[in-house]
């Protein structure tokens, strides 16, 4: 055998193997057993073994041209059709196709087997990118977390803790207990952190449908997202970037602390007999976090805080809220969402018919009307027994 041949792990065990029957260290048998082979399989091979050493183990096809092997200048042939006629064929049609056009009969896998190592029928894919750990944030205030963690927190009925976090200290600022994560409840969140810290750069969030509007085009009819949600709008304002993530995973940080919450907070909840939001979200702000910052947070790259103060002459309330814009009818109501809201006559202006008017519901439910030139107006919400009248 003309070259160098180099012996896979198995064969030299095969080799050795054989090599002890042939010192009468093992039995023929013995050593069948242990290649799974019949005894006259073993003799050929110790035959072999004798007269080419360990090269007796390779099989005797090995390196010879297979009988229905096709010639080299037929595969060239089909290589070079396929880079001129036939490029654009996958592997089955091109087998079918040779057949027809071309009079030659070439199954899929040898056309792939030939093709593939040339490029062809390869679909081109998006690369992914390789994935790095994000560093935190240099400054406090310069990114924030704000996110729901739906749990069983404290007695039998699961709930929502909304949480903001830090991420250049991993410190929790404030959360808030509710039935569930929704807008207000956000709003809320933020209004304790703002009025607090200051107005953060930006906020890491993720795509819930109170943060931002995801829609896909349906088969009846067209959808856009191109109206900002009610906290994207007060955000923009505020000039706070929001940054949405696209899984649980991109949020890592945030997702821990919510797991160590549930692993040490329901336990202290549990502790001190805890049994509803007030309760909860009073002890989560006045001992728990101020206690796991001590515990948990981090410094900071750099301690210079990226926080900016509120706007002196702006009352952040009727930012952090839902607005409306809505125009007088004639008896001097506004109608939002099915709530009857009464003008009442003012000093300047003695009815308000077809002005246009700005309607604010701040985050404790109360209703507030704004005019472009008087300002806020005075109002009255109807009851239904009134409305019925």
């Amino acid at each position: 055998m003309k070259g160098e041949v180099t012996l896979t792990m198995r064969q030299w065990r095969r080799f050795d193997i054989i090599r002890s029957t042939l010192e009468e260290k093992m039995t023929t048998k013995h050593a069948a057993e242990i290649l799974g082979l019949s005894r006259r399989q073993v003799q050929r091979l110790k035959k072999r073994i004798r007269q080419k050493g360990p090269l007796g183990v390779l099989h005797g096809n090995r390196g010879r041209k297979p009988s229905h092997a096709f010639p080299p200048k037929l595969k060239d042939r089909v290589i070079a059709l396929v880079k001129t006629t036939y490029f654009d064929f996958n592997f089955s049609h091109l087998s079918e196709i040779l057949v027809t056009e071309e009079g030659l009969h070439i199954n899929r896998e040898t056309l792939r087997r030939w093709l593939r190592p040339l490029g062809f029928g390869r679909k081109l894919r998006k690369r992914r990118t390789h994935r790095t750990r994000r560093k935190r944030s240099t400054q406090p205030g310069q990114m924030l977390f704000l996110d729901g963690s739906p749990h069983q927190w404290f007695g039998s009925k699961p709930c929502t803790l909304i949480l903001c976090t830090d991420d250049a200290t991993g410190k929790p600022l404030w959360g808030l207990f509710q039935d569930q994560e929704d807008l207000n409840g956000c709003l809320h969140v933020c209004l304790k952190v703002f009025t607090t810290n200051g107005l953060p750069q930006s906020l890491y969030l993720d795509r819930a449908s109170h943060f931002t509007t995801t829609r896909h085009g349906g088969t009846h009819r067209s959808q856009r997202d191109t109206k900002p949600t009610q906290f994207e709008r007060a955000m923009d304002e505020l000039g706070i970037r929001l940054i949405f993530a696209h899984s649980p995973q991109a949020r890592g940080r945030a997702e821990r602390i919510h797991g160590t919450f549930q692993d040490r907070l329901v336990s202290e909840l549990r502790l001190r007999d805890i049994q509803n939001h007030h309760q909860a979200t009073q002890y989560l702000n006045q001992h728990f976090i101020p206690s796991y910052g001590r515990r948990f947070a981090v410094e900071p790259e750099d301690c210079s805080p990226a926080w900016r103060p509120l706007p002196a002459d702006v009352d952040i309330r009727n930012i952090l809220c839902k607005r409306f814009h809505r125009t007088v009818i004639n008896d001097n109501t506004i109608s939002v969402h099915g709530q009857i809201i009464q003008l009442l006559p003012t000093a300047q202006r003695r009815h308000f018919v077809k002005a246009k008017v700005q309607v604010n519901q701040w985050i404790d439910a109360s209703w507030h009307v704004f005019h472009p030139k008087y300002g806020e107006l005075p109002c009255t919400l109807l009851t239904q027994k009134q409305m019925a009248a």
